[in-house]
């Protein structure tokens, strides 16, 4: 059986989309132990779906968030684990 991770699904809304927030939250991930996904989404806002340790995964989203916090205005985020769904932090078209 895979070993379960922490995951974590964030929805960041604000200014996002066009200002390099997906390059930059790819750029973040690579000073932390998780891997995952950043897409745009339809209705303006960007996904971002982290997995790894329940720490490294919490310290990544704080530090988009503070490289970014001029852009955001809410993030929603929801919190599971399960068995690893990704091997490396790549943005998703």
């Amino acid at each position: 059986m895979a070993e379960e991770v922490y995951q974590l699904t964030a929805w960041i809304s604000g200014h996002v989309q066009g200002v390099f927030f997906r390059a930059t939250t790819e750029q973040v991930s690579r000073q932390f132990a998780v891997t995952g996904r950043v897409k745009n989404l339809p209705d303006g806002r960007v996904w971002i779906f982290a997995e790894g340790t329940e720490a490294e995964v919490q310290a990544f989203l704080a530090q988009v968030r503070e490289v970014k916090k001029a852009n955001i205005t809410e993030v929603e985020t929801e919190v599971s684990s399960g068995p690893r769904r990704h091997g490396e932090f790549a943005v998703s078209y």
